[in-house]
């Protein structure tokens, strides 16, 4: 699975909200993707910044999703200590959730 996570400033906060809720039912949209969205600062990285976590196997739909931010002048992509840092916090929070809704059921 490739994990990616883009870093888009709190002033494109609006236009981000777009471009993620746009097109929600086509096969290569965020929706659709599961894309994950943070704020920076509770992930122990600077404030003033939104976290947008995508995990696929599809190669070509990272390139897709990219191509629709690169309109945001303040795009930047998450790399080294930090991204692997909020990865492991992303998923640290999504098998916590996964566990708890399993104990509401019995598992």
């Amino acid at each position: 699975m490739k994990k990616i996570i883009f870093m888009v400033e709190g002033k494109d906060y609006g236009k981000l909200k777009d471009i993620l809720a746009a097109d929600p039912y086509a096969d290569d949209s965020f929706a659709k993707s599961g894309y994950v969205l943070k704020e920076s600062k509770p992930m122990g990285l600077k404030g003033g910044f939104y976290l947008i976590y995508v995990k696929t196997a599809d190669d070509s739909l990272v390139l897709k999703l990219k191509a629709r931010l690169a309109v945001l002048p303040t795009l930047k992509e998450l790399e080294g200590p930090d991204f692997e840092s909020v990865v492991s916090q992303i998923e640290a929070q999504e098998d916590s959730a996964a566990s708890g809704f399993g104990s509401l059921f019995g598992d």
